[in-house]
């Protein structure tokens, strides 16, 4: 009896210090310590202007001090840059570094940026811009941020190359090196665009022209996709037609609408009521009408509802989602084109003699 009173005291001392060995190591996170990371401010204020000339050799170096969470951690750092008035409800992240605190942009890059920034990207304006730094350990405690910084940097027009996602099928004979595509116009991961195909098909989404770099497929569930070769089936749409694909490769996950449009509006003889159907050319890939019109406004809209339709903000031949009307200032016979072929979509009214 006295060997097992022994034995017990003596587990409870072990087990004593181990606990006091493991109280004496751990770590308190007091979030009111945290030290947020600071932004260099060398560049406050300054002005940038990218050019032919400089945009392939230069580049903006951002640096700042490292955050201070009170303990060793594994800090992830994003940088971001947004237009001042947005308060960085739009931001573009510039890049990613695990614990650096520094980041080379290059112009070529930043430009890329700044024109997706602009209301015409083909006649770009100086752009009032700022920065901040954004500071993460883990999901579990909230991110921190830097002070800003503000610029005034003016991009060059070059025609944008948005990634692309390349959509080869039974519609086009399985060759992904003359596959459509549908882009990501924020280089995002989230990819959109419009593709026809004549009759029911079978397809995949691939990151290249080619079968040998990631191919996404059915994963076996509604909307979910796999890049496991061995897992993933080819995809589908049930009939013919022009379809909109919207896919998150970051998420994994896919759907399509299968689409006819319409112009709608006061300018046109039906008014706000009743869509003037516009028909689709295989051949050029866009939808068009010729039609009169009156002084008033127009817009695109699919299917006949107004859950999915086009207008322009800013009255430049881009289209926005949702967008404001496109105003018709002189009465006449038009031709109204629609282009969803492309990243970026369009319209143009062509005034017939």
């Amino acid at each position: 009896m006295k060997r097992t009173q022994i034995i017990i005291i003596l587990m409870a001392l072990v087990l004593g210090m181990s606990s006091c060995k493991k109280d004496e190591d751990r770590v308190v996170f007091d979030p009111a310590k945290v030290v947020a990371p600071q932004l260099n401010s060398e560049l406050d204020g300054t002005q940038i202007e990218i050019t032919t000339d400089n945009i392939d050799s230069a580049g903006l170096v951002l640096n700042w001090t490292a955050s201070d969470y009170g303990f060793n951690a594994a800090i992830t750092y994003t940088v971001q840059m947004d237009l001042q008035e947005n308060n960085f409800t739009n931001a573009f992240a510039l890049g990613t570094t695990s614990g650096e605190t520094s980041l080379n942009v290059s112009y070529n890059d930043l430009n890329n940026f700044l024109l997706l920034m602009e209301n015409d990207p083909e006649s770009p304006v100086a752009l009032d811009v700022e920065f901040r730094v954004l500071s993460l350990i883990s999901d579990a405690v909230d991110t921190i941020y830097s002070n800003t910084i503000k610029m005034n940097i003016k991009p060059v027009y070059i025609p944008i190359v948005y990634p692309q996602l390349y959509v080869p099928g039974a519609y086009q004979g399985w060759n992904p090196a003359t596959a459509d595509s549908i882009g990501s116009l924020n280089s995002d991961g989230k990819f959109e665009g419009y593709i026809y195909m004549a009759e029911a098909s079978e397809f995949k989404f691939t990151s290249a022209r080619d079968w040998d770099h990631t191919n996404y497929g059915d994963a076996g569930e509604p909307g979910k996709l796999t890049t496991e070769n061995g897992l993933s089936n080819n995809l589908s749409v049930p009939e013919g037609g022009f379809y909109k694909f919207n896919v998150n490769t970051n998420e994994l996950t896919w759907s399509y609408l299968k689409t006819t449009w319409g112009l709608i509006g006061d300018a046109t003889a039906g008014g706000w009521d009743t869509d003037t159907p516009m028909e689709y050319d295989e051949e050029t890939q866009l939808w068009s009408v010729t039609a009169d019109l009156s002084v008033g406004d127009i817009k695109f809209r699919a299917n006949g509802g107004w859950e999915l339709n086009y207008g322009s903000d800013d009255q430049n031949g881009r289209l926005q989602q949702g967008g404001g009307n496109i105003h018709v200032d002189e009465a006449g016979n038009y031709t109204v084109i629609l282009d969803l072929s492309t990243t970026v979509y369009k319209y143009r009214l062509e005034k017939n003699d």
